[in-house]
């Protein structure tokens, strides 16, 4: 899409609601010049496309924290039972 194309594009309507009544949703990022792009929203229904403001859209995501693991070794297996687990514990020579 070139600038002249973006910029015929309408704003936003207030509340995201596109004439025909459904909501607009975000579609996906123009990339106007280095540094900067301006969100394209997409309404559904009847296909309209407006433009955002620019450096507005839905952002990156928060980075997700990871947890500590528990404390107190591995885990036990379930799908071996005790008497195979022992057998191949002498097997290897690990008992």
């Amino acid at each position: 899409m070139g600038p002249a194309q973006l910029q015929s594009l309408a704003e936003v309507p207030q509340h995201r609601r596109c004439g025909c009544g459904q909501g607009v949703r975000w579609s996906h990022l123009e990339y106007v010049r280095r540094g900067q792009s301006v969100p394209i929203y997409t309404c559904p229904g009847c296909g309209l496309a407006y433009r955002g403001a620019p450096g507005s859209g839905p952002g990156k995501p928060p980075p997700q924290s990871r947890k500590p693991l528990p404390d107190g070794g591995h885990p036990d297996n379930p799908v071996l039972d005790p008497a195979l687990a022992k057998t191949l514990r002498e097997l290897l020579g690990k008992d």
